[in-house]
């Protein structure tokens, strides 16, 4: 297993912070201020009361949509301000949200990206906007007995991460996120590969025992002969195979997806303004962005930040620094990190970007979830 590119704990100085803290001291400090807006924003909502409904199923067949177990969901009406929905969406730590019309039939969905580029990078105010306004209108939607297999192959086709589930009438059973279909896949790929490894460590024990010629009697009454011992020629073949079974049974690591990584890879100043950086992210089409301090990796900003840092805590964009705002210090990974290994670290830390550095902290890319997951699937359906 590749060692952790964040081994080393160090204490960072920020540009204008005043001391040196651990990078875990400023990442809890950051989860606290998280959680107080998240808190404050629960309270609020528990005034209000539900804002409507979504049908349940308790049917699961094997094989459709109801199998990979839809999530509720975030439901919201049409004519919610965009800052209401920011708020709902932070406190509820999701970074998506269902829109239905007046008949509570779905008729769009809104994202946090959609928030950023739509919202944030064009100067419009969240206050005075609303949902219907920059959502999605009539998205694609799957139902229930849908093939999951079909459903999973269309988020992948349009480059989708969520796709609502419906019935034919327009009421919502949930929503699909494809990280979170990917629990079956992450357990089918970790039996496989482990197996492939056992068997793979016997067949070279095997290699290994052929190559080498037992050692000759010193019988004085006994002559043996080896001529049935494999030769050096006859094991050729088997050191083919194993060559052939490596390459099969060894799961691809990071740097397979390092060269997308690079294209959309957006580096912004501790000094840059939000309202630049959701700029930078819609130019660049990316939802994340690394925050430098002289050369340094210093955070990382990402669109679920802006909505839940900025836009619902009502902060101006123009005139906050995303220093203030970013998650310092964030997790990394080496290039040698096998896919299976960076999913597991993003799902267990409960992050969706994660950057890649070398030995010496020099970037290498930002792999992002949608990434991860489409080259998981990918494996999944080659094995």
């Amino acid at each position: 297993m590749p060692e952790p590119a964040n081994h080393q704990r160090r204490s960072v100085r920020l540009s204008g912070s005043r001391s040196t803290l651990d990078p875990d001291v400023l990442r809890q400090r950051q989860c606290k201020r998280d959680e107080a807006i998240r808190k404050k924003l629960e309270h609020e909502f528990k005034k209000r009361g539900p804002s409507t409904r979504i049908k349940h199923t308790k049917k699961t067949i094997p094989g459709t949509v109801s199998a990979l177990q839809p999530s509720r969901g975030l439901v919201v009406k049409d004519t919610l301000s965009v800052m209401e929905a920011a708020q709902l969406m932070a406190a509820k730590k999701s970074d998506c949200i269902l829109v239905v019309d007046q008949q509570e039939h779905l008729c769009g969905i809104l994202t946090a990206k959609d928030i950023a580029y739509r919202v944030v990078a064009t100067s419009n105010s969240s206050r005075r906007m609303l949902v219907s306004d920059i959502m999605t209108p009539n998205p694609i939607c799957v139902t229930i007995d849908t093939n999951a297999h079909d459903a999973l192959n269309l988020m992948i086709l349009r480059n989708f991460r969520h796709v609502p589930v419906c019935s034919e009438e327009g009421d919502i059973f949930g929503i699909l996120d494809i990280t979170k279909c990917l629990y079956e896949a992450l357990d089918k790929m970790e039996r496989v590969y482990g197996s492939s490894q056992k068997l793979f460590d016997a067949l070279e024990g095997v290699e290994k025992e052929w190559a080498s010629p037992p050692p000759m009697s010193t019988s004085s009454t006994t002559t043996t002969t080896y001529s049935d011992a494999p030769s050096s020629s006859s094991s050729t073949p088997l050191t083919t195979l194993m060559m052939s079974l490596r390459d099969k049974m060894t799961c691809p690591d990071l740097t397979t997806l390092l060269a997308d990584s690079r294209h959309n890879m957006v580096q912004v100043s501790v000094k840059t303004n939000v309202l630049d950086v959701a700029r930078l992210m819609r130019e660049h089409g990316t939802t994340a962005v690394l925050v430098m301090d002289h050369d340094v990796l210093a955070g990382i900003f990402c669109t679920k930040d802006l909505v839940l840092r900025v836009i619902a805590a009502g902060i101006r964009p123009e005139i906050c620094s995303v220093v203030r705002v970013m998650t310092p210090e964030p997790e990394t990974a080496l290039p040698n990190t096998s896919i299976l290994q960076a999913l597991k670290k993003m799902h267990d830390g409960h992050y969706l970007n994660l950057p890649v550095v070398d030995k010496d902290k020099t970037i290498l890319g930002l792999i992002d979830v949608l990434a991860l997951t489409y080259a998981t699937l990918e494996l999944v359906s080659n094995m």
